[in-house]
Order: C-alpha cells, then sequence, then structure tokens
C-alpha cells in the first residue's frame, strides 16, 4: 500500500472483513508488530462522523467510548511506503474483533460518492378515494349522541394534579354517557386534535380553565361549577386500597356519582361550596376479591354487555395517570383491576366473565395489572373476550359520538422478484392499541419529517371505524403512496389465538374478516397462534393478501383464502428499538444468487419511533446501500405479500 496521505474513516459494528486490528496501550495489551501501521486514537487527529448511541468520549488516552454504527474520521493518515501488512488502532475496551463486532475502512476516494440511493421497488398512486361504500361494523362499542360545537364544552386540565385528572376523566364520563358534550385536554396534542374538526380557539370555541384558589384542581372546578347539577353524589375512594377507585367508576357510572378522595372532598366543601351526599365505600368489604363479588352481585346486570375495562391504578399513576376511565364510565363497562397469574385474581376475572355472558367481540380495554398488561389474554380468551389496549386513550366518551365510517385503500400488487435480491418491508408495531394510535402515531403522522419517502406500514385498529371514526379518518386523509395502514394484532381486536375459545373461534373469524375489510386493510399481524391449524383458518378467512407471523411459527407459508386467491404469511420479524437495529438486522441477512429473499422488519413505535422516526429510518437505509449497494429493494406489506404470493404461485407455492 504506498499511500503518501490519505483520509481514513473507520465504521465499528457490523463488518464481515476486519482490516483493523485493535490493541491496548494503556492495560498491558497487545504489542505492535513492525509491519504494522499504528493510528494513536487521540483527540487532535480523530473526529467523530456519526454516533447514533451517543458512545464516543475521549479520555487522556485517547477514545473511551464505542458502539454499534459509530464512525469516526480519523485525518490525514501517511502511509508511506512501508508495506505495512496490517493497521493497528488504539481503542479501549474492546474486545477482539471477529464477524459481527468488526471495524471497515474507507479511503477518502472511496467516499466521495457514496452509493446511498436505496431502491424503492415502486411507489404507487392512491385510489380517488379513501371513503368505501361499504356497511362500516358497529354494536361491539359504546357509542353516544354527536353535539352542535355551540354545545360542546372544552376544558384544560394539563395544570391539574394526578387526582385532579382522574376526578375529571370519571365526571367527562357520567357527563358525556347521553351526549358528548365534554372534552378534556391532557396535552397539548388534545387540544391540536380537537382543532382539527373544530378549527382554532377563539374561532367558534374556548379552552376554560377558571382562577382558583387550589391551582392544582383548577380545571377540575371549572368543570363542576359548570356542572354541579348533573351529579348526584360523591363516592369517597381511598388510593390506599387501588381497587376501589375501580369500584368507584362503577357506582358513578350507574349513580350519577363523582369520585372523590378525601382531599378533594373537602375542597369541593370549602371551596366550591358542594356538599352533596358523599357515599364512603373503603370501609364496605374487606378485601377487593369480597369488592369486585359485590360488584357482581350488584352492579353487574347494570354493566355493558361487550365492555369491561382493565383500568385501576399501576404504580406510576401519580407521574402519568391514565385517561381511559371517562369511556369506562361512559359505557358502563364493567371496571377491574386484577392479576392474571395470581390463580384467585384470575378466577374473579372469569368470573366477571362469566356472569356477563360475553359473546365473541366483547373487549376489555385498558391494560393488564402485570408488567405484561397483554397477558391478560390467557384469562379472558376462553371467555370470548378480546383485549382492545388503551390505558393512555383520551376523550373516548367524546370520540364515539361520531358516525361510523368505512374506509379503502388501494390493493397491494407484485413487482417481479428476481435471484440477488432482498425484498423488504418495514411495520411500525403497536397500532392494536388505540392509546398508541391516538398519541404516538397521530403525532408521527403530523410532524414526522421524512414520511413518505420510505414505504412503511403502520399498523392500526379496526375498531376505530367505530370507536374513533374521525382519528382513522385522519390517517386515511393523510397517507402518502408510501403509507399503509396495517391490522396489528390480532386483526380487529387483540387475542391470543392459542388461548380462545374453540367453540366460538370461527364466528370470531368471521367478525375478524368483515371488521378488517371494512376498515380497508390488506395486512395483518398475528400472535400467539401456534397452533398450525388456527393459524390456518386464520390465513383462509381473513380475506388478506398478507399476514405477518409475529411467533415465527411459519416461514413464507402459503394458503388460499374464502376468496379463492392465494395468502402468504411472511415473519414479522425483528423488533427494533434503536438506531442501528435495522442495519445489524438487514445486513445478517444475505442475498441468495439462486432465488429472492423475502424480510419484514419490526420498528417499535415507543423507541424507534417518534418526530424523528422515519428520518432515523432512512440514515439506516443509506447506510445499508453503502455497505451492499443493489440489493436491498424496498416495498410495503401489501405490496411485498403479493410481491411474494406471486412468486409462490410460480414456483407451484414452495419457497425453499
Amino acid at each position: 500500500m504506498d499511500v503518501k496521505s490519505s483520509v481514513l474513516l473507520l465504521a465499528l459494528g457490523m463488518a464481515n472483513v476486519c482490516v483493523a486490528m485493535p490493541y491496548m496501550t494503556s492495560d498491558g495489551g497487545g504489542s505492535v508488530p513492525e509491519d504494522a501501521l499504528s493510528l494513536v486514537m487521540d483527540e487532535s487527529s480523530v473526529s467523530v462522523v456519526y454516533d447514533p448511541n451517543g458512545t464516543a468520549m475521549f479520555a487522556d488516552g485517547g477514545i473511551r467510548g464505542t458502539g454499534d454504527g459509530l464512525t469516526l474520521d480519523l485525518g490525514e493518515v501517511d502511509f508511506g511506503d512501508g508495506g505495512y501488512n496490517t493497521v493497528w488502532v488504539e481503542m479501549a475496551n474492546i474486545a477482539k474483533p471477529q464477524e459481527g463486532n468488526g471495524f471497515d475502512f474507507y479511503l477518502d476516494d472511496m467516499l466521495l460518492e457514496p452509493d446511498t440511493d436505496f431502491t424503492i421497488g415502486q411507489v404507487l398512486p392512491h385510489l380517488d378515494t379513501y371513503e368505501s361504500d361499504k356497511q362500516p361494523q358497529s354494536g361491539l362499542f359504546f357509542k353516544n349522541e354527536n353535539v352542535p360545537l355551540e354545545q360542546i364544552s372544552v376544558f384544560d386540565v394539563r395544570g391539574d394534579d394526578s387526582y385532579g385528572k382522574i376526578t375529571a376523566a370519571v365526571a367527562q364520563g357520567v357527563l358525556n354517557q347521553e351526549r358528548a358534550e365534554v372534552y378534556l385536554v391532557y396535552e397539548d396534542h388534545h387540544q391540536v386534535q380537537f382543532e382539527d374538526v373544530y378549527g382554532k380557539e377563539g374561532e367558534t370555541w374556548t379552552l376554560l380553565r377558571d382562577e382558583c384558589p387550589v391551582s392544582k384542581y383548577a380545571g377540575l372546578a371549572t368543570l363542576v361549577e359548570k356542572y354541579k347539577g348533573r351529579f348526584q353524589k360523591m363516592v369517597l375512594w381511598d388510593p390506599e386500597k387501588e381497587w376501589t377507585w375501580c369500584l368507584a367508576q362503577m357506582i358513578c357510572a350507574q349513580q350519577q356519582g363523582i369520585p372523590v378522595t378525601e382531599d378533594i372532598r373537602d375542597f369541593f366543601r370549602s371551596e366550591l361550596q358542594w356538599d352533596i351526599p358523599c357515599e364512603d365505600i373503603p370501609g364496605k368489604w374487606a378485601t377487593k376479591l369480597e369488592a369486585y363479588q359485590w360488584a357482581i352481585d350488584n352492579l353487574a346486570d347494570g354493566c355493558h354487555k361487550t365492555l369491561s375495562f382493565s383500568a385501576g391504578l399501576r404504580s406510576d399513576y401519580l407521574s402519568n395517570p391514565w385517561k381511559i376511565y371517562d369511556y369506562a364510565v361512559a359505557s358502563r363497562g364493567f371496571v377491574f383491576f386484577l392479576q392474571n397469574s395470581v390463580p384467585e385474581e384470575c378466577d374473579m376475572i372469569q368470573k366477571i366473565c362469566r356472569k356477563m355472558g360475553y359473546q365473541p367481540g366483547s373487549s376489555t380495554m385498558g391494560y393488564g395489572a402485570e408488567h405484561d398488561g397483554d397477558g391478560l389474554n390467557k384469562a379472558t380468551n376462553p371467555y370470548n373476550v378480546g383485549f382492545m389496549v388503551s390505558d393512555y386513550y383520551a376523550n373516548g366518551s367524546f370520540w364515539c359520538s361520531f358516525p361510523n365510517k368505512s374506509f379503502q385503500q388501494r390493493k397491494g400488487k407484485a413487482i417481479e422478484a428476481k435471484p440477488g435480491k432482498i425484498y423488504v418491508s418495514f411495520l411500525w408495531s403497536d397500532g392494536d392499541n388505540v392509546q398508541f394510535d391516538s398519541n404516538q402515531m397521530y403525532n408521527m403522522f403530523k410532524n414526522a419529517k421524512g414520511r413518505g419517502e420510505v414505504p412503511v406500514g403502520m399498523t392500526m385498529a379496526a375498531s376505530l371505524q367505530e370507536l374513533n371514526p374521525v382519528l382513522l379518518e385522519f390517517f386515511y386523509k393523510n397517507l402518502t403512496p408510501n403509507d399503509e395502514l396495517v391490522a396489528g394484532p390480532s386483526g380487529f381486536q387483540f387475542i391470543y389465538g392459542d388461548s380462545y375459545n374453540g367453540d366460538t373461534y370461527e364466528q370470531w373469524l368471521k367478525m375478524n374478516h368483515d371488521w378488517i375489510e371494512t376498515a380497508g386493510f390488506h395486512t395483518a399481524c398475528l400472535w400467539n397462534t401456534t397452533d398450525k391449524e388456527r393459524f390456518g383458518r386464520y390465513m383462509e378467512t381473513c380475506g388478506l393478501q398478507g399476514v405477518f407471523d409475529g411467533f415465527e411459527n411459519n416461514k413464507e407459508r402459503y394458503e388460499t383464502g374464502v376468496d379463492g386467491e392465494g395468502i402468504v404469511c411472511i415473519i414479522q420479524g425483528a423488533h427494533c428499538s434503536v438506531e442501528g437495529d435495522v442495519y445489524k438486522d438487514l445486513a445478517s441477512v444475505k442475498p441468495d444468487s439462486k432465488r429472492p429473499v423475502f424480510r419484514n422488519v419490526y420498528l417499535i413505535a415507543a423507541n424507534y419511533g417518534g418526530a424523528d422516526g422515519y428520518e432515523r429510518l432512512i440514515r439506516e437505509l443509506q447506510r445499508l446501500e453503502s455497505y451492499l449497494p443493489n440489493t436491498y429493494e424496498y416495498l410495503l406489506p401489501m405490496d411485498l405479500c403479493a410481491t411474494l404470493k406471486e412468486y409462490l404461485e410460480k414456483e407451484g407455492g414452495i419457497h425453499e
């Protein structure tokens, strides 16, 4: 190597060829061979080009941090004519490089025009309209009456403490049981969502928050002052007995009450001169199980027939209170908060389900009481109850008042799949969770730069066509040709396919088909269905073009659907949470000269997403193109499924 001076770039992370060998100078390791060029990693000669994990740190002895994807400019390096066989780089605290954690070196002439223009397999136009003439689904979720704008009161509770906010939410639910006349602004984007429909504040409506001597209850006090005459009593509950919060919600829902702690009760009496009767419930039952048995005996008959709520007080409620309470109270659903892994509490969940006699399509909203809240499925699915995760879903009792609406997207279209190519689709996670749809996904669609520059599917709840048609229409209105709405696990609601009632599974599958169809989705994710027959029946009945298996029980499976069309299954793929994960996953996929390769990648919305999510993904795809040019082609999930389907049919349904 005879180069007088040149810029070198060192890229750490996924690399198959290691041309740099690290050595340690401070801890007693590694002597430099005579035929090696030694590069010292000090701050005077090295600069950081790319550091996705923020790991680079310089100290007296050189760089002291490394991380996947870290890229450094080593400056001007004089190779001379010494005939070096090895380049040695001083690093600290790093293992000997090997496949998967090594380095790549690049000379400056290799980097003058890096190939970063990744390939989009196809960009197709939208349909002329996203509106569908099909009858939207209905009958599973609580609905009330929409009211004219001049009759809607919008209250600002952003400055209230957690107790003020959850009390206001229950009060909102009571007030919205018949007509949707109260809306709460907990965070800035809740106001923006209201403005999406009704215009800016001050034009036709006003945000209400009066002066109050106790500022932590100012929003709540403003609401109560306006609607004092609508409540029959206060219901005193005890934060030390969290289950009394669940009982208080149900009692308030059925008896026009407002829940109060001792502090809020005293505030109402002293500051608002409001002294209606107060029912004291903490002393009525010795244990939570006794309390829920009382609710089964005395309140269950007045509860909603398809909705229940796992909506208690999680350990973080003081720092981040839930917002589902208004919808729980407006719908008069049965409210509980029990751990499905505790036998006696699981028994109580199932006793509630048996008492209510829930039929297929029924949902538990909120979130499970355990760390793995999704595990609530194990207790409820055998009793025909699916999951609609929704703990931070705000103003449900308001948004449900809009008329149900059905939608449509174009169908996926195949491209020719060629050997040597890797065809990739991306999915944003958690869209089955309506709180993600109304918060994280909404903010991404509203504010994320780069959306539309690369094809990405966004999981979404088909239930929104009844639960919140305005929100689902927002996504459809703002779709670009590189966006797709996809059903999250497991279609129209989240179930564990392996746990669902075997006697009614076929009935559930029929409902799943209908709700997905009128939501306009062509692909879906399916989790916790390792039973091959149940997975196959899902594919055969769902009417979709493709299913993404979240448990890797199937590999590029092909079935014939109810319409006679083929449908494929693709593994959902790696869960990517931080920048570098996508590169790491896709760089591990090797092209095959004999056949095309198909891959999906699952982007975790809570971590990888946000306002920077699309830009983050684009950087990773540009990095991949430099690593392996002209290999990856990116498609929407429905187009990837259509392409795989066409390929499998040409190959006789086999993809070895």
